[in-house]
């Protein structure tokens, strides 16, 4: 018994703090980050795990539009809704978005609690 537990127990103390550290991060989007895009219904954030859904914070900004060099950044009203598997997020727009380069920022806690984010960049043609 013990020569089975010893191994067990050093396997498993070595095993478990990889997942405990292990933070949310953003596995892909539709757009896709530096895409060029038709104008998007909604904007979907993939995640490599299960989001508290408490600490999701999310923007939308217009950052550049054509013909306008000094364009000052313009936040894009939206809805957010969670998936039910907490591992996706979908972004809709209050209104179609127009021509322009638009960037995305979101932040949240995954199973570490620890509040991740990033952003990502697209172009609407």
């Amino acid at each position: 018994m013990r020569r089975t537990f010893i191994p067990f127990l050093l396997a498993s103390l070595v095993a478990v703090p990889g997942v405990a550290l292990a933070h949310a991060s953003l596995t892909s989007s539709t757009p896709a980050a530096n895409s060029t895009i038709a104008a998007p219904a909604r904007i979907v954030l993939r995640f490599n795990e299960r989001l508290i859904g408490s600490t999701v914070k999310t923007e939308v900004v217009m950052t550049g539009m054509p013909g306008m060099a000094d364009h000052a950044p313009m936040p894009i009203t939206h809805t957010s809704q969670m998936a039910r598997d907490g591992k996706s997020m979908t972004l809709t727009p209050k209104r179609a978005l127009v021509r322009g380069t638009y960037r995305v920022t979101w932040s949240a806690a995954g199973a570490d609690t620890h509040r991740m984010g990033s952003n990502f960049s697209f172009t609407v043609r």
